[in-house]
């Protein structure tokens, strides 16, 4: 047994458990909920994933793919939810939509879908992901939201991305030139550690009522 592939979904699993013992705090925000659906689902990938490659041998670049753009549009969402300025939504959302137009035409015209990676479709959602995120804190550092910062579950949740995020895209970027079992495989346990680490925090240090606020309101 591959017990380093069993990193992730025990990682994940941990966050989740997290999640539930911690649902009362989240239970009446829908991107909140959202979000902890979203971890179960990248649970679910990571497992299957190993199921498939360990035991049967049999390629999963195509399930990472999917995760990488269910992600990408989740999180673009989400923090597309936390802002209030109407300009900052508006290009926020023009993202969105570079990034769906990029991804049609870099799976049907150039990339593997099925066979490798996603490079440069990760490559633009790692930039198109952080500057959703620096939009969001541009937005709460303006703000008395900033007062209450560690007892809300969205900032964790941004760090702990933005943190993945920015350390990730180098990677990728130089991906070909490294080796996948080494440099690459123990940075993304690294990161993949951080990030899961401030969900754990999130859970455990949001307070309900700033949970339920949003940013607007909190600025109040």
């Amino acid at each position: 047994m591959n017990l380093y592939a069993l990193f992730f979904p025990t990682l994940y699993l941990i966050v989740i458990i997290f999640g539930i013992v911690n649902y009362n705090k989240i239970k009446d925000v829908f991107f909140l909920k959202l979000f902890l659906f979203f971890l179960v689902y990248s649970f679910l990938t990571e497992i299957t994933a190993f199921y498939i490659g360990i035991y049967k041998g049999i390629n999963t670049f195509y399930i990472f793919n999917t995760w990488t753009i269910v992600s990408t549009y989740f999180y673009l969402y989400f923090f597309l939810n936390l802002v209030g300025n109407n300009f900052k939504r508006n290009f926020l959302k023009l993202l969105i939509l570079i990034y769906s137009i990029f991804s049609i035409i870099d799976i049907l015209f150039f990339a593997d879908f099925i066979y490798k990676g996603l490079n440069n479709n990760t490559i633009i959602a790692n930039i198109f992901i952080v500057i959703s995120i620096l939009i969001y804190f541009s937005e709460l550092l303006q703000s008395s939201a900033i007062l209450n910062i560690k007892h809300t579950i969205y900032f964790w949740i941004a760090i702990g991305v933005l943190l993945y995020n920015i350390g990730f895209l180098p990677i990728i970027v130089i991906a070909e030139y490294i080796n996948y079992s080494g440099v690459f495989r123990y940075t993304i346990y690294v990161l993949n550690f951080i990030t899961d680490s401030c969900f754990i925090l999130g859970f455990v240090l949001s307070k309900k009522e700033y949970n339920k606020l949003t940013l607007t309101s909190l600025g109040e």
